[in-house]
């Protein structure tokens, strides 16, 4: 009875010399989440990375695209003509150079988007060579460009000034070639296409 009494009076979940465990923790901080998956993440954000840049590359690619389209529908005819008509419009507030700068560069455009010829890139006596190596210009709009050519070169770079009957002169020149070809153009293609639709004859 006396041992029993002795063990009641101290219990060992009391005694400060027994040992324990300590308790394990349940959060982890976000550095050691790091260090254990730091490799991971690293994939991850990689991976995040990769997919953003395809998805901005694929979206400019489409509006990119789509722009040309747009330039593409643009008729070089009816986008000549328009120039032209504005340029006509707004002749008296404008200088001869800045004028006739304008215009070479609208006739030059032309010529480049509806006969693929690199007339943008072409100096004045270059771009007389091309015209005239070119079977459509030959002996019908070689003379007429020639002239063009000459006269704008004349009021581009000389210090001598221009009267408004040059510059309508030269913006006649260039709304009839503009015309002229186009009807040119128009007419071959309407002249093939009624080949192409017309019944064969059979013998």
């Amino acid at each position: 009875m006396k041992y029993l009494l002795k063990v009641t009076n101290k219990p060992f979940l009391l005694d400060p010399n027994i040992k324990s465990d300590s308790p394990v923790s349940v959060y982890k901080s976000l550095w050691q989440i790091w260090a254990e998956n730091y490799h991971w993440i690293l994939i991850l954000l990689a991976l995040l990375v990769t997919i953003c840049a395809l998805i901005i590359t694929t979206r400019n690619k489409s509006k990119k695209n789509n722009h040309e389209e747009d330039i593409v529908q643009v008729d070089p005819f009816e986008e000549a003509i328009s120039a032209i008509e504005y340029l006509q419009e707004n002749k008296l507030n404008m200088s001869p150079k800045p004028f006739v700068f304008r215009l070479s560069e609208i006739l030059r455009i032309y010529v480049q988007k509806r006969f693929q010829l690199p007339a943008m890139e072409l100096t004045g006596e270059e771009f007389i060579i091309e015209i005239a190596s070119n079977p459509f210009f030959k002996n019908t709009y070689e003379d007429l460009l020639c002239e063009f050519v000459d006269q704008g070169d004349r009021v581009k770079y000389s210090k001598e000034t221009a009267s408004i009957i040059e510059l309508n002169l030269l913006l006649d020149s260039a709304l009839h070639f503009v015309k002229d070809t186009h009807a040119r153009i128009t007419e071959q293609e309407n002249s093939i296409q009624h080949k192409n639709s017309a019944p064969v004859k059979r013998a």
